[in-house]
């Protein structure tokens, strides 16, 4: 374990931890970076390690790892990120896939995907496999190389059969054993080569979608004018004429021509034939293209005949959903948000269990396939419409879902259901489960009608007895509060417009106190998230509506804009200590050039966080003066040094 902990992190952990006294010595390393490690993926059993000793001993205890670096040991987030020292796969066996996959299979996959050979193969409880390949430079994250590396990691995840979902340098894996490690080499390889062999597999991806493409054709109607098929019109040899007679008279049956038109047609063409069919022949194809089973030609032998690409597509409307063997995926996502929300709003049980209940609204005998069920479930957690939170493992494991977001998720079951309406030309218009915008510039849904929806379920999380006055008669959300922070409120049970324009009102002087402009709060990055986290916290202390213990709008709205202060603040201080620690990396020459952008950012108008510009701008002429106090002091020793030299040299000349 030591050795291949060191094979992959090298000198970013330490043999001992760094005493305080060394530290204020040789000040903080950013070279070290902290390892991450859980029992079971959950914060209360995640750990973060610095030492090769603590991380050898952790392994005894813990489950998973990160193979790569982290600058903080209270956060393991993408924007963390330090060091990447390996690419990882997770190939999952679970529910039915992969199932039976072995070493070899794995390996060939590999081979066949043109990949180099893997570092390390560990084999998961499940009989999944998670593949690394260990680089041979570590290379700094970024955001540009961290987004970089998920697409190539996605790429890889998709040829070799791996979860697509389990993405991303900051992911945990399973901590390789002598038990689990299945394959194990000294390969290394690094970042570009995999950049490169990425770049070659878009090429090939981009080639194949041209040649495609060029030999493409949409429709019955443009059949007969494609010049595959124009070729075979011009005539053909001995050998060909039957299979082209019978092909061109499928063409033409599917274009819309009848028996005698085609078959006339097609008598002119057996002139241009070297030698010509008879004519009896010509006849006998048609009426048995005609009168046979087949509607169109084979594209296969349109490109044998014709030598040329050819390829075709034909566009049918689609039929009523109770008409349908299968049900659009969008569809069965309004079926699945209705499960959820006539539950409460909250479900829990084994996925299979759950996809059992779950029945398409036109047809309670069509029950949800267990594959699309994951696919919704997946769709909807990607739009952020639900969370997904699984506990247990295996067969023992239990998938609670529930919506996070329920103005997304009236969008989308109200889409899912327009759609089946605009299916059957007959039901024009609106119908019950529309739901129209009447706030101008604002979101797509209307809180008085969206909460006389959701109250009209008898087991609607919105069901609830009001508990304060303004519930009952409901404002429209206004338009300029972000959604994210309407929906935290709609789904805690504050579904009146005034209560979360008022609440918004508190976060904008949470701000205002720290000289941020209210334009400036939804246009930058994190500000919203953290009025969201915000409204989480005030809740835990004051209440809500839906859990039935608010307890009251004026301690809420003080609570709210007191812990928005604090929020923001901690922020802040963790922008400067990361700007802090950037700096000290930097050269003189970069870190002069820092203080010029700091200073022309400060020269302008508009500065969206002026404070904080002015702290980094006051860190920087600090870090610039500690700079030049090493750098007098070690003259100054050198000097020192000289001189003590010179005289000891003239007091042996003198001696001598």
């Amino acid at each position: 374990m030591r050795n291949l902990a060191q094979q992959i992190y090298g000198n970013q952990l330490t043999e001992y931890s760094k005493k305080q006294t060394q530290k204020r010595k040789n000040g903080y390393s950013n070279r070290l970076g902290w390892v991450f490690v859980s029992k079971d993926f959950t914060k209360e059993t995640t750990k973060a390690v610095r030492t090769y000793g603590s991380l050898f001993n952790v392994s005894k205890d813990y489950t998973y790892f990160t193979p790569n670096t982290f600058y903080r040991n209270d956060l393991r987030r993408l924007s963390t990120l330090r060091w990447i020292n390996a690419m990882s796969i997770d190939i999952d066996a679970k529910n039915g896939e992969n199932e039976g996959m072995t070493l070899p299979d794995v390996q060939e996959l590999i081979t066949e995907a043109g990949l180099p050979l893997p570092s390390l193969i560990v084999q998961t409880p499940s009989r999944g496999f998670h593949v690394h390949w260990f680089f041979d430079q570590s290379k700094r994250a970024s955001d540009k190389l961290n987004a970089h590396y998920s697409r190539i990691q996605t790429c890889m995840a998709e040829m070799l059969k791996g979860d697509v979902n389990a993405v991303g340098p900051e992911r945990l894996f399973r901590l390789p054993t002598e038990e689990n490690t299945v394959f194990h080499s000294r390969e290394r390889v690094s970042f570009d080569m995999l950049c490169e062999w990425f770049q070659l597999v878009q090429e090939q991806a981009q080639q194949d979608v041209h040649t495609y493409k060029k030999g493409f054709c949409k429709g019955y109607e443009s059949l007969l004018k494609h010049p595959a098929v124009q070729k075979i019109l011009e005539g053909v040899h001995e050998g060909q004429r039957d299979t082209a007679c019978y092909t061109l008279a499928l063409a033409y049956k599917a274009a819309g021509y009848d028996e005698k038109t085609a078959e006339a047609y097609l008598h002119n063409w057996n002139q241009k034939n070297t030698p010509q069919m008879r004519q009896i022949e010509v006849k006998r194809k048609v009426k048995s293209a005609y009168r046979g089973r087949f509607h169109a030609p084979s594209a296969k032998k349109i490109r044998e005949l014709s030598g040329m690409l050819f390829s075709y597509v034909i566009w049918e409307e689609a039929k009523p959903r109770e008409e349908r063997t299968y049900s659009h995926i969008q569809e069965w996502e309004g079926d699945v948000l209705a499960f959820i929300r006539a539950q409460g709003g909250r479900v829990s049980g084994s996925q299979r269990d759950l996809a059992d209940q779950i029945t398409s609204s036109v047809n309670a005998d069509k029950k949800i396939p267990y594959a699309t069920f994951k696919k919704v479930i997946a769709r909807l957690e990607e739009q952020e419409i639900l969370s997904k939170k699984v506990a247990g493992k295996g067969r023992g494991a239990s998938t609670e879902l529930c919506i996070i977001d329920e103005i997304k998720a009236h969008r989308a079951q109200s889409e899912a259901s327009k759609k089946e309406q605009d299916a059957v030309p007959k039901n024009n218009g609106l119908n019950s489960n529309t739901i129209k915008d009447t706030v101008a510039g604002g979101t797509a849904l209307s809180l008085s009608q969206a909460t006389e929806f959701a109250c009209s379920s008898e087991h609607s999380i919105l069901n609830l007895p009001p508990t304060y006055s303004t519930i009952l008669q409901k404002a429209p959300i206004p338009g300029n509060v972000p959604s994210a922070f309407s929906s935290a409120l709609f789904n805690r049970g504050f579904t009146d417009g005034r209560f979360i324009f008022r609440a918004w009102g508190k976060v904008q002087l949470a701000f205002k106190e720290f000289g941020i402009s209210y334009r400036s709060i939804s246009s930058t990055p994190h500000y919203v998230p953290l009025s969201v986290e915000a409204v989480g916290l005030t809740v835990q202390k004051k209440g809500s509506v839906i859990a039935g213990d608010f307890q009251g709008e004026d301690v809420f709205f003080k609570y709210l804009f007191g812990v928005m202060k604090g929020l923001f603040k901690k922020h802040r201080s963790a922008q400067l200590a990361q700007f802090m620690e950037d700096i000290e990396r930097l050269s003189d020459v970069m870190l002069s050039h820092v203080g010029m952008e700091l200073e022309d950012t400060l020269k302008k108008k508009h500065v969206v966080d002026r404070e904080l510009q002015v702290a980094k701008l006051r860190e920087l002429e600090r870090e610039e003066s500690a700079r030049q106090r090493r750098k007098h002091y070690t003259n100054h020793a050198a000097f020192d040094l000289t001189s003590s030299l010179n005289q000891f040299k003239l007091f042996m000349k003198t001696e001598d």
